[in-house]
């Protein structure tokens, strides 16, 4: 909580709605899954905007919101499919196959979304401009990373999921 509170009071960690300043306001427990299944607790902490009178967590880059299997997990899973892997093939992962289904679903739906957001961020925040052509015939989780690479995010921030992620609600594009 003391390093979710040293960012908001830096402004390193804006509302996603409105980029107003937020302040810390507590905590909750939550659970995710591992790749065997197994259930892990901890907490998340959760800030308050002011601005625009809204709760807002601040989950790490390894969950994702609504989700409760770890952000590699599901990115995985999404690779392998993008590859040409049926779902029923793919091992390592306690998800149902309806789970898993439901994650590449998702993924498609958003991730083409997540693609024009992140081009229209670079261009009119960062003054970078990416050509659909550069990023066409490419798989979702290639463009995104190929779009991740401008931002200068070092891969030890997260994988791409995690980082796209960050710079949507950053930049208030919602999430993945």
């Amino acid at each position: 909580m003391q390093t979710a509170d040293h960012l908001m009071r830096s402004g390193m960690v804006s509302c996603p709605l409105c980029n107003g300043q937020m302040k810390l306001h507590g905590s909750y427990s939550r659970h995710c899954r591992d790749d065997d299944g197994k259930h892990h607790n901890g907490w998340i902490t959760q800030g308050y905007c002011a601005t625009c009178n809204r709760y807002q967590s601040i989950l790490p880059v390894f969950l994702m919101p609504y989700k409760h299997f770890k952000a590699d997990i599901i990115e995985r899973v999404i690779s392998e499919v993008e590859k040409g892997r049926a779902i029923e093939h793919l091992e390592g992962c306690a998800a149902d196959v309806s789970t898993m289904r439901r994650w590449v679903t998702q993924f498609k739906e958003r991730g083409a979304q997540a693609v024009g957001w992140l081009i229209s961020t670079l261009l009119t925040v960062y003054d970078v401009h990416i050509g659909s052509i550069e990023l066409r015939g490419g798989r979702l989780l290639k463009q995104l990373a190929r779009l991740l690479y401008e931002y200068h995010f070092h891969e030890c921030t997260g994988r791409i999921i995690g980082r796209t992620n960050i710079i949507l609600t950053t930049h208030n594009c919602g999430f993945l």
